[in-house]
């Protein structure tokens, strides 16, 4: 009503007016324009959509597509506002099955950007150039020669809104990033539709990303991120949730089906594992659809992040899920792009999704994979271990080493290795002919127990053994004949082993599964070598070798008695309390009351900048480790090998280029297409770190690039862990827009290393730096002060210690 007493009169506003504010609402980014674009092909039907940017979309945007082209009697209607052949009443809505519906996405193009259509309708032998002005309309058709589908080019977008336009060169590389995250969900999502999209920029054409239309999501996935990043991702499939998890979110068991297949909702997709190291450091690899249409389902990607947290703490999941429900419990009209969407029984969709990924992810942690076990763990049965004493577990563990094949049998000939296969091939296990003597010669050092046992890939599979036992008997000595005959009535393996200190050696456990016996004591006994030719005497044998030794000292535990009562607590209090003032007070420079409280402040909150440590002064060398500066009243603390080292690390940051160390043959990389054109672009960044690549250009996306040469320094190899650790820091953080790529700046340099490439700066930097104990002179010391003042973080080492601590202002010493 202001704007009656004003005397203005209310009046609709200009309809040019109206569609040009209208048009900025509805495509807002790169990203969205490209998306409109896409759908629109998608929708006709076509098989093979490229999308085609210059200079990164800031020229020109093309979208391609051989879909069924668009009939000479739409050419007038194509661009004008809410006019679409999708729909034509509200009640539509319920039952679309296409992307688009509402008839604006041209129309606003046509308000951001030159835009001219060529197209061919299928059927037809020939194809028209059409252009429209900016407000939708048709000024310019004209024939040429074109194959069934249609083609829609944009140029200089956002010109029309000159601040959103320098935002959008300002923030250019972001925006096509996004863009290109976008257009990844509908790579993934779009079955049997081969999707391309490329930017030229310098003369120059790159492949961002390339599908080959796989018929399922997998086969998207694996073309989109590789191989590898499939290794470690799991199916979800719909669970039923449990009494507990609908309690959680006040659902009612009672009105929900019985029956999983008649829940409103099914899924379809993968996530990653919830094991250490198979998530990612961020979530940017989180694709969800509902029905096949890319959308941001708030709630479903909290709980999805928050469920894989409960497993792995410090990473985020890889998901691509698409769920599937009745077109009628969306709504699918909620923001302009589409993205945004409402559903009915939203409750239980998070049930759901929650139970799924609980049933995925429950037995991961508590699941490892076994190597180099030992002979009795290897069963399944005994892979825990057993409850009750020594003896009942050595029961339990013969007696599944019993169930699982082995037999008393002749032995082969004495004195010689013996594996199954050698002596008769029908039996699984032979005798244990001699397992408690064995010859060992004057020179021999160790006799070797070989063991070799299948592994196991399920619990329920059957486990079959391949033993061989090294059979025992005489040793002769250099001085006399003793036999080494171990019984029931011995003395314990640990005592024999102390008595003779000087022949017994630590057991070394070889990682091909073959273990070393160590040599122990022989001693002289007149009875027959004893063979063991049964269970039971390999239980009794074992049980008094295992045995714990009986004279072993007992360790008995002491108490002792701590007064405390609360009166003595209180005296203690009392104690403290009484101490004299100049014990506890705290001095500061300021004085503490309410007229001097700007002081106070100052003093509380003085900062140390890297200019104040020309202006320091040194005062001396304490303890032959620390230099002692003083900044006006004020003296300092610094660690004169971590100040060292510091600036000898960001040196070698700054201006080592490391040597490459050229492959016999170039490896593939296993890179997608997004990340091998991030490669290319920034090429010469990779070879300052040491790599070098060959690129064949007539190649696919995602096989041009070649690893021919890895950085080579020292004992330092890197390999492609590293170089896809360099394409992540450049994702995330790109390089500046101005910044010559092709000499990168000893900034640049710095900023983008590999972990294990600071990791070598970093030991380097410290076996170069100044040492604790050296004694250092006035002029070194000074040295190492005016070094810090030119370093970028000069207030801790690489490894983390601090570098300085303030000691104490001079002015409050007495």
């Amino acid at each position: 009503m202001a704007s009656e007493a004003n005397g203005g009169i209310i009046k609709p506003i200009d309809h040019s007016t109206v569609h040009r504010i209208c048009s900025g609402q509805v495509v807002l980014t790169l990203a969205v324009a490209v998306k409109e674009l896409v759908e629109n092909s998608l929708d006709s039907g076509a098989t093979a959509v490229e999308v085609r940017l210059k200079e990164f979309g800031s020229d020109s945007v093309e979208v391609i597509d051989d879909g069924s082209g668009i009939s000479p009697s739409n050419f007038e209607n194509l661009c004008l506002k809410h006019y679409t052949s999708k729909i034509e009443e509200f009640e539509d809505l319920l039952n679309v099955q296409t992307f688009g519906f509402r008839g604006e996405a041209l129309s606003s193009l046509c308000a951001l950007s030159a835009l001219s259509v060529t197209t061919c309708e299928k059927g037809s032998k020939i194809g028209w150039k059409l252009e429209y002005d900016s407000h939708g309309k048709l000024v310019k058709q004209t024939q040429c020669s074109r194959q069934p589908g249609t083609s829609v080019s944009l140029l200089n977008l956002f010109s029309t809104l000159p601040v959103r336009h320098k935002e959008f060169i300002k923030n250019l590389r972001r925006e096509f990033a996004k863009m290109t995250n976008m257009l990844t969900g509908y790579c993934l999502i779009s079955k049997k539709t081969r999707i391309t999209c490329t930017n030229s920029t310098g003369g120059r054409t790159s492949t961002v990303l390339s599908t080959r239309g796989g018929a399922h999501l997998k086969d998207n996935f694996t073309l989109v991120f590789g191989q590898k990043s499939w290794q470690n991702m799991l199916e979800i499939k719909a669970t039923q949730p449990s009494e507990d998890i609908l309690a959680e979110f006040n659902l009612n068991a009672n009105i929900l089906p019985d029956k999983l297949n008649e829940w409103p909702f099914q899924f379809e997709g993968f996530v990653s594992s919830c094991a250490h190291g198979t998530g990612r450091s961020c979530a940017d690899r989180q694709y969800y659809f509902i029905n096949g249409r890319p959308c941001d389902p708030a709630k479903v990607s909290k709980l999805v992040n928050e469920v894989y947290h409960s497993y792995n703490r410090n990473q985020y999941p890889s998901i691509v899920l698409n769920i599937t429900t009745h077109s009628s419990e969306i709504d699918i009209n909620v923001t302009p792009d589409k993205r945004q969407l409402m559903v009915a029984n939203e409750k239980i969709l998070l049930a759901t999704v929650k139970a799924s990924l609980n049933e995925i992810y429950r037995e991961i942690p508590c699941t490892f994979s076994l190597q180099n076990n030992s002979l009795l763990n290897k069963s399944p049965a005994v892979l825990t271990e057993s409850p009750g004493t020594p003896s009942q577990r050595l029961r339990s563990s013969l007696a599944a080493f019993a169930a699982a094949g082995w037999k008393p049998s002749s032995p082969c000939s004495p004195g010689e290795k013996r594996k199954l296969d050698s002596c008769s091939p029908a039996l699984k296990q032979k005798r244990l002919d001699d397992f408690v003597t064995i010859p060992i010669s004057p020179s021999e050092k160790k006799t070797k127990l070989d063991v070799s046992i299948q592994d196991t890939q399920h619990a329920d599979t059957k486990w079959e053994n391949n033993l061989s036992f090294t059979n025992i008997k005489e040793m002769e000595s250099s001085t006399d004949n003793v036999e080494e005959n171990i019984d029931a009535d011995d003395e314990s393996l640990c005592e024999r082993v102390r008595d003779e200190e000087q022949q017994a050696e630590d057991e070394e456990v070889k990682a091909l599964g073959e273990t070393e016996v160590e040599e122990v004591q022989v001693i002289e006994m007149s009875e027959e070598p004893k063979v063991i030719e049964t269970l039971e005497e390999l239980e009794s044998v074992l049980e008094d070798v295992l045995a714990p030794p009986t004279n072993c000292p007992v360790v008995s535990k002491v108490k002792t008695t701590v007064p405390f009562g609360l009166d003595l607590l209180m005296e203690r209090n009392r104690a403290q309390r009484d101490l004299p003032k100049s014990v506890t007070e705290k001095r500061f420079l300021a004085r503490i009351n309410p007229g001097d409280a700007a002081a106070a402040e100052a003093e509380l909150s003085r900062q140390i900048s890297q200019s104040d440590f020309e202006k320091m002064e040194v005062v001396g060398q304490f303890n032959l480790g620390f230099i002692i500066a003083r900044l006006n009243s004020d003296l300092f603390i610094i660690d004169q090998h971590a100040a060292d080292e510091k600036y000898n690390f960001e040196t070698l940051q700054r201006t080592t280029r490391i040597q490459p160390q050229k492959l016999v043959c170039p490896k593939p990389l296993n890179l997608t297409a997004a990340n091998e054109s991030l490669l290319i672009d920034n090429m010469e960044l990779f070879r300052s770190n040491g790599f070098d690549f060959v690129v064949n250009k007539d190649e696919d996306p995602t096989k041009r690039v070649l690893l021919s040469a890895v950085p080579l320094s020292g004992n330092w190899l890197l390999g492609p862990s590293d170089i896809d650790e360099l394409l992540f820091m450049l994702q995330d953080s790109p390089m500046n827009e101005e910044e010559d790529r092709s000499n990168v700046s000893q900034a640049s340099l710095a900023r983008y290393r590999p972990s294990r490439v600071r990791a070598m700066f970093a030991s380097r930097a410290c076996r170069k730096a100044v040492m604790v104990g050296d004694p250092l002179t006035s002029v070194q010391m000074t040295n190492l002060l005016r070094q810090m003042s030119n370093l970028k973080q000069p207030w801790n080492c690489p490894h983390g210690r601090p570098t300085m601590r303030h000691l104490i202002n001079t002015n409050v010493v007495q």
